[in-house]
């Protein structure tokens, strides 16, 4: 039987000090994340610290705090650098500290120096001994010793020991089973260095999956799981015979959400056995822990949002939220959080911070049963248009008119005013009944008379195609590779806003029945060239069905050909107006045609002609093209 080992016990702390006082230097490890380094936050994910400094005085980042929060340990120091003027998440931030106890004073320079001077900021010495193990801990492995095959799902909050519980069943077993240990990078992985000899698994790296062969008698343990795209682990699914993957569900961890909603849902499909494990009791720092609790609390990091009942005439509201009450606030988070795969922290940070995000709410008797959100985006000021049409700019905010006028090359969606609904969601135990179409009609029914066109951006499936296109969207667009968070292709779907007192409307209502025939003329194209086209195969059938090609356009033509030539655009936007013309017309441009209607990835055709990889091979296309101008096409 596994002895049982000491977990800390202590809570953590947290100072806060202005935006001009500076952190001071120390010999002692502190982490130490500024706006140079909040992206790559992830890559502490699996780590601990005893003390780390958060720059929010230029950029708050919400997922990189939860996510480096949880790599805090008990008795450690949080010091979060504010602005002069905090803004609405970063207050309600504050505002759930002091709810929850925690001193929110501005901590002077002197007296931080004074606080960092007694704090014991050094490395981290676990707690726990090889083969040791929690209580909880100990329950679960005591299941996972007598599960022979299937998949194993361990789903905790962070700071719960999901990691060590992975060593800890490797090294129990190691002589029964092979074991086989993925994660991100090995140092996020050290936890489970300490808890298993190194020689009783092997590591793989994420970019080595793809080519990974079960052997017999071998265990794959994916560790934060959440962080591989979901068709990766849809694959491995596939064709493992025993497979344990264990992630935190809290959202800022990529496709955390994706996960939760997707991933775990399709494994009965694939294991006759299935071991869901939990495990609650935090390791890492003392349960009740005053900061875990307010966080959790700010940005609504539950697990579930309260069951809707459909009854009575729905009410709608459309506000920001910002003005929404507390309450209400969480419950409308909370919905976007169980409904959608991708909805983060960062969400309601963006909700609460940008006045361009906006709340379409519909309730039912009190009970919220349904959230759309958009964002008011365009018209692209004209001096970035060309720039963003030559593919040198891509401003932020402002997805759905650049991605028009760069990908479907459109300088004049540029030039309208959008709407872009940014999520929309029903509570899940309501779903397939209405619900969501009427708050679709309702959003445009009170959009129609400010706005001239309204689209989405999303992962499509053959579900949700038909969703929107009952509401009178259209596929305008379909991207090249599958998106990482959903395991499906992205799309772009939109509709004119009628409104026949609006020049806009009318230019918009052109516009996206231009688009539309574009894009089902030449979709078939583009199809023949996906990696994973079968996804897309109902796709294909719809759009043949609708016989919309036309004849070859030259002027169109043209201009993708000279667009690529001249480096504005890559290779993936002209194969499909390319492979078109080559069959239309027989032309002949050498490796530029077979590039467009071979099945071969770019990659494999410069390995196949003796290019030194792809760029090289894009390079000469591009110079062929410019020849074929020369030439007159």
């Amino acid at each position: 039987m596994n002895s049982i080992s000491t977990t800390n016990t202590n809570y953590r702390h947290l100072l806060l000090i202005a935006a001009d006082t500076e952190f001071p230097n120390f010999a002692a490890p502190v982490l130490k994340l500024t706006a140079n380094n909040l992206n790559q936050y992830r890559q502490y994910l699996g780590t601990e610290h005893y003390c780390i400094f958060f720059d929010a005085s230029a950029q708050f980042h919400a997922d990189a705090l939860l996510a480096v929060s949880g790599t805090l340990a008990g008795g450690g120091l949080l010091v979060i650098r504010l602005p002069n003027q905090p803004s609405p998440s970063l207050q309600r931030l504050i505002d759930t500290f002091e709810a929850s106890g925690i001193d929110t004073t501005i901590t002077s320079a002197e007296a931080l120096n004074n606080k960092l001077a007694s704090h014991a900021c050094e490395p981290i010495n676990s707690g726990f001994q090889a083969c040791s193990a929690t209580p909880e801990q100990a329950s679960a492995l005591e299941k996972v010793e007598h599960f022979n095959s299937g998949a194993v799902i361990l789903n905790a909050p962070r700071g719960r020991g999901k990691s060590s519980l992975l060593g800890l069943w490797i090294q129990a077993q190691h002589t029964k089973y092979k074991f086989t240990l993925c994660a991100p990078s090995k140092r996020q992985a050290n936890r489970i260095f300490a808890m298993a000899d190194s020689a009783n698994f092997e590591f793989l790296a994420p970019d080595q999956l793809p080519g990974y062969e079960q052997g017999e008698n071998e265990w794959l343990l994916i560790d934060e799981a959440a962080s591989l795209p979901s068709h990766v682990l849809t694959d491995l699914a596939k064709h493992c015979s025993r497979l344990a993957i264990a992630t935190t569900t809290e959202g800022y961890e990529s496709s955390g959400r994706g996960f939760a909603l997707r991933f775990q849902q399709t494994l009965p499909q694939h294991f006759a056995n299935i071991l869901t494990l939990e495990l609650s009791t935090p390791v890492r720092w003392g349960s009740g822990d005053p900061l875990e609790e307010a966080l959790t609390r700010c940005f609504c990091v539950y697990s579930n949002a309260a069951e809707a009942a459909l009854s009575g005439q729905p009410n709608y509201q459309y506000i920001h939220a910002s003005a929404l009450p507390p309450e209400q606030l969480e419950q409308a988070f909370m919905l976007l959080t169980s409904a959608h795969y991708q909805t983060s922290p960062n969400d309601l940070r963006l909700l609460l911070d940008d006045q361009k995000q906006r709340l379409f709410l519909q309730w039912h008797n009190g009970n919220l049963t349904g959230i759309c959100w958009v964002a008011e985006e365009g018209p692209i000021p004209e001096e970035l248009i060309i720039p963003i049409y030559q593919g040198k700019r891509r401003p932020a905010g402002q997805l759905l008119p650049q991605s028009m006028c760069f990908h479907l090359r459109s300088q004049t969606a540029a030039r309208l005013s959008m709407q872009r609904i940014v999520r929309i969601a029903v509570a899940p135990n309501i779903q397939q009944r209405g619900a969501g179409t009427a708050l679709l009609q309702y959003v445009l029914d009170a959009l129609k008379s400010s706005y001239d066109l309204i689209g989405s951006s999303f992962g499509v499936s053959e579900h949700l195609h038909h969703f929107w296109i009952n509401n009178g969207f259209v596929p305008l667009r379909i991207g090249q590779h599958i998106d990482a968070a959903s395991g499906m292709y992205s799309a772009l779907y939109a509709r004119p806003l009628a409104n026949e007192n609006q020049v806009g409307s009318n230019q918009a209502s052109a516009l996206v029945a231009e688009l539309f025939s574009r894009f089902c003329s030449y979709f078939p194209f583009q199809f023949l060239k996906l990696n994973q086209a079968q996804q897309l195969q109902w796709l294909n059938d719809w759009v043949t069905e609708k016989q919309l090609t036309r004849p070859h356009d030259q002027q169109l033509f043209t201009e993708y050909l000279a667009d690529f030539a001249a480096g504005y655009i890559p290779f993936e936007l002209l194969q499909p107006i390319l492979a078109k013309a080559i069959t239309q017309n027989s032309l002949d441009y050498g490796l530029l045609s077979s590039s467009a209607v071979n099945t071969l990835s770019l990659v494999e055709i410069a390995a196949a002609s003796e290019f030194h990889g792809k760029a090289a091979l894009i390079e000469h296309l591009r110079a062929l093209a410019d020849i074929a101008l020369s030439d007159g096409c």
